[in-house]
């Protein structure tokens, strides 16, 4: 094969998967692995994604390391190496990746702040527990339902149910000011306020009780019976047309 022609070259782009993993080999010779998300475009123009393992070796291996994480959109140029290996059971198996002669930024160094700053922001969440008591002994009442808005008016969840524990539980909401309104009253028991404010804080549970009042009893008068054959008061027995 020294005397075909033949061209081993691969260039990539695409996100890690994963933090690169950085080990030392052979007289502390450094190492670093990686997998790449790559699209491709199927005859039906259907995208599809491969996760492409790759390998960097000494200087590229450290800089990989350094300076590269899950998420980061990275360019490689490299060869393609294939490895076959056998099995507890003997059976063969073909393993390929990219060893890479070039690994640099896909994106700028503004771009890569930009998306860390929004996926930090993303995870900046907390949750959110509404529950209905009873405002003199405290009981927990169940059967309420509630629809939640943020502060420009913007609907966020409706008709949140209670739960078997008799609380309503948002969970993965981003920080921020919420206001709660009860769209549905336990029964026996007057509505709540009709709306009430709530603050969600980074990884906070904030509790809301809504406290309610039992509807006041009227007693039902009781109806006096008329004896059989008694009009009702106001009424007269005028048969004066009745041919009989």
């Amino acid at each position: 094969m020294s005397n075909a022609v033949s061209i081993n070259n691969s260039v990539l782009m695409g996100r890690l998967t994963r933090d690169p993993e950085l080990k030392y080999v052979s007289g502390n010779i450094p190492i670093c692995s990686f997998r790449l998300a790559v699209a491709r475009h199927t005859s039906g123009d259907e995208e599809k994604t491969d996760f492409i393992p790759c390998v960097a070796w000494r200087e590229k291996a450290e800089f990989v390391s350094q300076w590269f994480s899950k998420g980061t959109l990275a360019i490689v140029i490299g060869e393609l190496i294939s490895h076959v290996w056998k099995d507890e059971q003997g059976k063969s198996h073909l393993t390929i990746e990219v060893k890479c002669n070039e690994v640099t930024f896909g994106e700028t160094k503004r771009q890569r702040m930009a998306r860390e700053e929004a996926g930090q922001l993303s995870n900046a969440t907390g949750s959110l527990q509404i529950t209905a008591t009873d405002v003199s002994s405290g009981e927990v009442l169940s059967g309420a339902a509630y629809d939640l808005y943020d502060y420009d008016g913007n609907t966020v969840k409706q008709n949140i149910l209670s739960s078997s524990d008799s609380a309503a539980h948002i969970v993965g909401l981003p920080a921020g000011e919420y206001i709660i309104t009860e769209v549905t009253v336990p029964q026996g028991y007057e509505p709540a306020a009709r709306s009430t404010s709530a603050k969600v804080e980074v990884g906070m549970d904030t509790s809301i009780t809504m406290p309610h009042r039992p509807m006041p009893y009227t007693p039902q008068q009781p109806t006096e019976a008329i004896p059989q054959g008694t009009l009702p008061e106001g009424l007269m027995d005028d048969d004066t047309d009745c041919p009989y």
